[in-house]
């Protein structure tokens, strides 16, 4: 399985708060390396609608309404619900 940019922040944002990393250590580990700082609107935002399509029951057309985003946004968001893939 790949590393992608999400996985090395939350390694990152661990190393900070769980091992208590000083600057050294986290310039050694990771100065080199361009830190991508995910989107709330692709995370956080995407797993809420996810949350009120699959908790609340709101339909695709209600989650556009209060995202304020497309239809076809909407559908995107929430396919891998919709359609889980079989391994």
């Amino acid at each position: 399985m790949a590393v992608t940019n999400k996985d090395i922040f939350e390694e990152f944002c661990r190393r900070i708060r769980e091992d208590g990393a000083s600057d050294e250590e986290l310039m050694q580990d990771y100065g080199v390396m361009p830190i991508y700082v995910p989107s709330w609107c692709m995370n956080g935002r995407n797993s809420e609608i996810i949350k009120d399509y699959t908790e609340e029951k709101l339909s695709p057309k209600e989650l556009a309404m209060k995202y304020r985003l497309s239809l076809s946004r909407i559908y995107e968001i929430i396919d891998p619900v919709r359609n889980p893939q079989l391994l």
